[in-house]
């Protein structure tokens, strides 16, 4: 009996090792699969290391299921452990089932032709289609029992929960995506389109600066009619300015100057004060509105390949000293100004064309998009009801919710300096009772060097402010549920009270060149716990982070838990 029961113990113990050598190699060929980039995924990089992940996986699967085990299985404690490594094995098998057909299946969507505006809305439809036939089929997963596990089979089974919802909001982000460029291609459409200046910046936005339309019928796409914003007029007293924008940002008659719009970072809200705006200066009705700025443009570039303007050719690398510098270099006297306008409207229209001429691989430009919509420099508004939860599923409607928290630096010195003003943020959350007190410790910088131009430097007489010398507004939007919200040492906000689902407090900032000043922007949140999800700030550079979980730069929103 003795040598029975230890021959079984060694059987046992040999066997959950097999099982535990599986599960680790399955999570190591998962996780890898599981960053590939959309490029990757054409190219079929990830099927190798999802069969290596099912095929661990599975055999884990089997190892768990083993007669062997069977006495264990029916165990309270231990046996609850083993049946939970059971069901998440073949969980975990399933999903990478699930993935390797997903990758086979997109490859050859995304190899169809897409040189007509036909092709192009039948590849997306696919794509959307593949998307929802995915998510179906995760929709079934069993993760086996959650209570009562040890930490690490408790860690491992939160760990795959939450991988698996995060891969569902992709698809679903995915498919909501495809869905709506659908319905933009096939038109017929006409969006406002604005080419932001990140030089010059608003609250989760470049500065609008120049304004076209955006044409859209049976898959083909044109730009026309770029010019600068200020050719625009906007009758006085013509759109009236109403709720929290009027309420928080009214002084600055965002209603009057296109240029004023997105002190808040709310796009819907901004783009539907455009549209009207539009209107009243006599252009007629839109369906939408676009905001691209040099980096979105960057991107598209990136799929597309360089533009030729005249002699020169732009391309990924030039794009962005183009814009935001060399431009006032070439153009530094006021009597060019027309001739600066008119190069970047060309560049825009040059980048649209090449979308049009189809010369690019699908999967490319939708990862340098999706890129772009993340970190807000490509923002989209529909009048459409339903053609804006669809933006709004895709993570480009650039819109802020109850539990967002974003910093902005609103450029007001008419200069193009937010180039040279880098700012780092550090988040601190400190339960005490039933709440938390939260702090946001922003640091600027102002890097301008000498012997910048005016159109970069400013020195505007009216301004009183010296060449080099920022002037803007440092504006925090904290989550809907913060109260308290203040700035250490300022007694008068600039800005201060609830704007849309959250709450904006801002002050004032002056800094010369060479100079750093720190503000620490202090607010209380209800409950010891909780998430906040800190927004992109759309900057170039991007503002740097550092929060309990880790230190980052904001190229896309993140969530941070407490």
């Amino acid at each position: 009996m003795l040598l029975v029961v230890g021959l079984w113990l060694v059987a046992t113990a040999v066997v959950a090792v097999r099982a535990g050598l599986d599960l680790r190699a399955g999570r190591r060929a998962g996780h890898a699969a599981r960053h590939q980039s959309l490029i990757a995924v054409a190219e079929g990089r990830p099927l190798g290391q999802l069969r290596e992940a099912q095929k661990r996986f599975q055999r884990a699967h089997s190892w768990l299921g083993s007669p062997i085990l069977a006495p264990v299985r029916v165990l309270p404690v231990v046996g609850r452990q083993v049946r939970s490594a059971r069901a998440l094995a073949g969980a975990a098998s399933h999903v990478a089932a699930v993935g390797a057909d997903g990758v086979r299946d997109g490859r050859r969507i995304l190899a169809l032709p897409h040189k007509s505006g036909a092709e192009r809305i039948a590849q997306l439809r696919r794509l959307a289609e593949l998307a929802r036939r995915t998510d179906d089929r995760l929709s079934t997963l069993r993760f086996g029992p959650r209570r009562g596990l040890v930490w690490p089979m408790a860690r491992a089974h939160r760990e795959l929960v939450g991988d698996v919802v995060d891969l569902r909001r992709g698809l679903v982000r995915g498919s909501a995506a495809a869905d709506a460029v659908v319905g933009l291609l096939t038109g017929p459409r006409t969006y406002l389109v604005f080419a932001a200046n990140n030089a010059e910046m608003r609250a989760g936005s470049g500065m609008f600066l120049s304004v076209g339309q955006f044409i859209t019928r049976d898959g083909s796409v044109r730009l026309t009619g770029m010019g600068t914003v200020n050719d625009v007029a906007i009758p006085p007293g013509a759109v009236p300015l109403q709720g929290d924008l009027a309420g928080r940002w009214g002084w600055l008659q965002p209603q009057n100057d296109w240029r004023n719009l997105m002190v808040s970072p709310r796009f819907d809200v901004s783009a539907g004060l455009a549209t009207k705006m539009w209107a009243a200066a006599g252009r007629g009705p839109v369906d939408g509105v676009i905001s691209l700025d040099p980096v979105a443009l960057q991107k598209i570039l990136e799929a597309t390949g360089p533009v030729t303007l005249g002699a020169r050719s732009i391309g990924p690398r030039e794009i962005l000293p183009e814009l935001l510098h060399d431009q006032y270099i070439r153009f530094p006297r006021e009597v060019q100004l027309p001739e600066r306008r008119e190069e970047l409207s060309a560049i825009a229209t040059a980048a649209v064309a090449a979308l049009e001429g189809g010369n690019w691989s699908p999967a490319q430009l939708a990862d340098r998009l999706a890129k772009a919509a993340r970190q807000r420099h490509i923002l989209v508004w529909s009048a459409r009801p339903d053609e804006e939860r669809a933006w709004e599923a895709a993570g480009a409607a650039g819109s802020v919710g109850p539990n967002s928290l974003l910093v902005a630096v609103v450029n007001r010195g008419a200069n193009k300096l937010d180039q040279y003003l880098p700012v780092r943020a550090r988040l601190e959350l400190h339960p005490a009772g039933d709440h938390t007190d939260g702090a946001v410790r922003i640091t600027l910088d102002n890097t301008t060097p000498p012997g910048e131009p005016f159109y970069i430097a400013g020195a505007l007489p009216a301004s009183r402010l010296a060449a080099g010398e920022y002037l803007g507004i440092l504006a925090v939007t904290l989550p809907e549920g913060a109260r308290g919200g203040r700035f250490d040492g300022v007694s008068e906000l600039a800005v201060a009270g609830p704007d849309g689902p959250s709450r904006v407090i801002g002050v004032e900032v002056r800094l010369t060149p060479g100079s750093q000043r720190t503000f620490v922007a202090r607010f209380r949140l209800p409950g010891r716990h909780g998430a906040v999800r800190v927004e992109s700030s759309a900057r170039v550079p991007v503002e740097r982070w550092d929060a309990p979980g880790g230190a980052w730069a904001d190229g896309s929103a993140r969530t941070v838990r407490w």
